[in-house]
């Protein structure tokens, strides 16, 4: 008879398909945190030698991996768009950014690491010589997203590599593929063995009890329980959170402007980033104007060119917006645009009449839909704006000092006027 795998067998492995037409790209064994412990010492072992190369001497590794990424661009960018669902386009973009963020730490590596002998404050009586220097964690564990696995992997994985730190990557299980290719090339140059990956459900909680320092990128709810475990044992731990980023439109804003900017800043890449507009608070006096704006202004991006609808990575995050769309009808919430989609699709969509008992304005969405909520006053929009806050923000105004006032009352990072926040795109030539 045939050979078949058991269950546990079965899942001891995870498939990874292309969210566009289902064709499995390829199969990994999931790591148990025994396999992770395993090799996190082996990481901890060899990041001795490799933070004894010195700056100037990982800094030529690196510059040999940034070598090897354009000598394998095509092959790269066309697995990382087909497990992500990403264009091609958008999938160069990113892999551009790579090569920039790369350039960037290897060219001030020297120049961030080097220590310096501040000026002590002290009494005039007391003499003291202050030095500080910069020590490398051993080992630093990466927790990567399924939305931006090349980018995460390469803006955090570079950096704690040239401070001298060994890194051991965890993927999303939904997009590894990338990440495996990315470690690959780092070994298929016989660079020191200080950069691996590890993937599967046990994985990461593994890589936070293991490593001297984590850097987590996804959910806030995730974002919780990784920091709650790494304080447990006293690690250095960063958290780079999504949300509900939001916008702010006031009454005598730009209203063509603002609902050009807000549909591409909410719609970009499916909405799949913590950047993304996730909530649109419109003073009441023109509300109704500039509703009637960003529907056209979506309605035009849900048809431009009759392109096909933009597939989005997770098919199980698909059925998330469902929920948070039904339920937010169901509470009196209208339809105004979209609102459909299936397996790894969604309609780019507009909700109007939307209000604060609504999971679709209080949870993170990561989907392309733009609930729009009727406030008085800039002033009744704050609190909503700021509990629970996003990332990001922007304040649409055509009044500079009235923008900022507004910019400084808001928790968001970053707080744009009159503009999107930064997406990943790369800077204009």
């Amino acid at each position: 008879m045939p050979f078949t795998h058991s269950p546990a067998a079965r899942n001891a492995w995870i498939t990874v398909a292309a969210p566009a037409d289902g064709r499995v790209l390829g199969t990994l064994p999931m790591h148990t945190p025994d396999r992770v412990r395993a090799l996190v010492t082996d990481l901890r072992a060899a990041q001795i030698e490799w933070r004894a190369l010195g700056v100037v001497g990982r800094a030529r590794w690196i510059s040999r991996f940034r070598d090897w990424l354009p000598a394998n661009r095509q092959r790269l960018v066309e697995l990382f768009a087909a497990e992500t669902g990403k264009p091609i386009a958008a999938a160069m973009r990113e892999f551009q950014l790579c090569l920039d963020a790369i350039d960037y730490h290897r060219t001030h590596g020297a120049e961030f690491l080097d220590g310096h002998r501040p000026r002590p404050h002290a009494l005039p009586s007391v003499s003291l010589h202050l030095a500080i220097a910069y020590r490398p964690c051993p080992v630093v564990g990466v927790l990567a997203p399924w939305t931006h696995p090349l980018a995460v992997t390469v803006f955090d994985a570079i950096p704690a590599l040239m401070a001298g730190s060994a890194v051991v990557v965890k993927p999303s299980s939904v997009t590894p593929l990338t990440v495996r290719a990315l470690v690959g090339g780092w070994a298929e140059l016989g660079a020191p063995p200080v950069l691996e990956f590890v993937v599967g459900r046990a994985a990461g909680p593994a890589v936070v009890d293991t490593v001297d320092y984590v850097h987590f990128t996804g959910s806030p709810e995730t974002g919780r329980m990784v920091a709650l475990r790494a304080a447990t044992r006293l690690v250095p731990c960063r958290l780079e959170l999504g949300g509900k980023s939001s916008a702010l439109v006031l009454a005598d804003a730009d209203l063509d402007r603002a609902a050009t900017g807000i549909a591409v800043g909410g719609l970009a890449e499916c909405g799949q980033s913590c950047h993304s507009i996730e909530r649109v608070f419109v003073e009441s006096a023109c509300y109704d104007a500039f509703l009637e704006r960003l529907t056209a202004e979506v309605a035009g991006c849900a048809a431009e060119a009759g392109e096909p609808a933009e597939v989005m990575t997770s098919a199980a995050h698909v059925r998330h917006i469902h929920e948070q769309v039904r339920d937010a009808r169901a509470k009196g919430a209208s339809l105004r645009a979209g609102g459909s989609g299936h397996d790894h699709t969604f309609e780019p969509t507009v909700l109007a009449d939307v209000d604060p008992g609504m999971s679709i304005l209080t949870q993170q969405t990561l989907g392309p839909v733009l609930p729009v909520m009727r406030v008085a006053t800039a002033d009744q929009a704050l609190p909503l704006l700021n509990d629970p806050c996003g990332p990001v923000a922007s304040v649409w105004t055509s009044d500079d000092s009235a923008g900022r006032e507004l910019a400084g009352r808001i928790v968001a990072a970053r707080v744009a006027v009159a503009d999107v926040s930064v997406h990943l795109a790369p800077a204009p030539s």
